[in-house]
Order: structure tokens, then C-alpha cells, then sequence
């Protein structure tokens, strides 16, 4: 059984994504394209957005634990 995704392994993929300004869910996943599945899954679950900073992220995203 995979891991499960938490808050962290996704912030890391995502950090410096938010240093230039607003990004979409599609942004995000293009960020996140080398991935496990597991991630791109979750990420795929947001609404279409704009997010601002990653904070943002976790109010859509209310189950995904911080960490294991």
C-alpha cells in the first residue's frame, strides 16, 4: 500500500512556486509532474483556482495530514 501524501512532501514539491505571484491547480500539477501518482492524485483534487500562497492550499485540502 502507498504512503500517504502529506502536507510536507507536497509543500516541497510546491515551495517556490508562489515567489512570482498567483498560480493554478494547473500550475501546481506542472510543478509537481515528476510526482509519485499519489500526489498528482491529490493535487488533481483541487478546485479551479488561483491560489496565492501555499496556505491557500491546505484550506482545499483540509484531510491531507502535516506530516506521518
Amino acid at each position: 500500500m502507498a504512503e500517504e501524501v502529506t502536507r510536507i512532501e507536497i509543500a516541497d514539491r510546491l515551495a517556490g512556486l508562489f515567489a512570482n505571484g498567483a498560480v493554478s491547480k494547473h500550475d501546481m500539477l506542472i510543478a509537481a509532474a515528476d510526482a509519485r501518482p499519489e500526489v498528482l492524485e491529490v493535487l488533481s483534487a483541487l478546485p479551479d483556482r488561483r491560489y496565492t500562497e501555499l496556505r491557500q492550499v491546505w484550506e482545499d485540502l483540509p484531510r491531507v495530514p502535516v506530516g506521518a
